[in-house]
């Protein structure tokens, strides 16, 4: 008989046991863990990954032309990015060498203030044709060179400069040279110079 009473008091706490368990138990089994979302892209417009250095340009590097500007306009081997940006800045990249210390100076700050002129273009944010980019660009050449310290480079890093790069490609016109440098302050010893070098046939 005790051995009836015992059994019948185990099965009860067994049942108890399963009673207060169950909840927990079906809480867990119908949670299904959620699948990680993506982006989907649209056929029309794929998402393209966008490398900091295109909204952040770094300096002295030249890789903004091609990995950003031209990835996003595709205006071609003769176009801005490639023909004008990246040929030229390659060209001074190698030219840094041979100047002085200010003339160094002078591309590193001009290399990054032409690039970061056209962000909104290289990281996508605005769009614009190959020929509108080409005047916008060169629109921004001559601040960009004096913002950079061209003026107070001495006769000798000049010299380099234009042996480079013309001043035609350099400053996109004689008119927009002319305008910069006679506005700005401290540029007449540069303005003196190229007087004396009857800079318009240079042009």
């Amino acid at each position: 008989m005790k051995r009836f009473i015992l059994l019948g008091l185990t099965l009860s706490k067994l049942i108890n046991a399963s009673i207060h368990l169950r909840p927990h138990v079906l809480e867990y089994a119908c949670k299904v863990p959620e699948a990680p979302s993506f982006p989907v892209p649209d056929g029309d417009n794929p998402i393209l990954p966008i490398s900091n250095e295109c909204s952040d340009p770094k300096p002295d590097s030249c890789s903004f032309y091609p990995d950003c500007l031209e990835a996003h306009l595709h205006c071609g081997p003769s176009g801005y990015p490639i023909g004008y940006g990246l040929h030229y800045c390659e060209k001074f990249s190698a030219l840094r060498g041979q100047m002085s210390a200010a003339g160094k100076m002078w591309v590193t700050n001009t290399m990054l203030c032409l690039q970061r002129d056209l962000v909104a273009y290289g990281d996508g944010s605005q769009t614009t044709t190959c020929d509108a980019l080409k005047l916008y660009a060169f629109a921004t050449h001559a601040d960009c060179y004096v913002k950079g310290g061209i003026c107070t480079l001495s006769p000798t890093d000049w010299v380099m400069i234009i042996k480079t790069v013309s001043f035609k490609e350099l400053f996109g016109s004689l008119n927009a040279l002319k305008a910069t440098l006679q506005t700005v302050n401290g540029c007449i010893g540069f303005y003196l110079w190229l007087i004396g070098r009857d800079f318009e046939r240079l042009f």
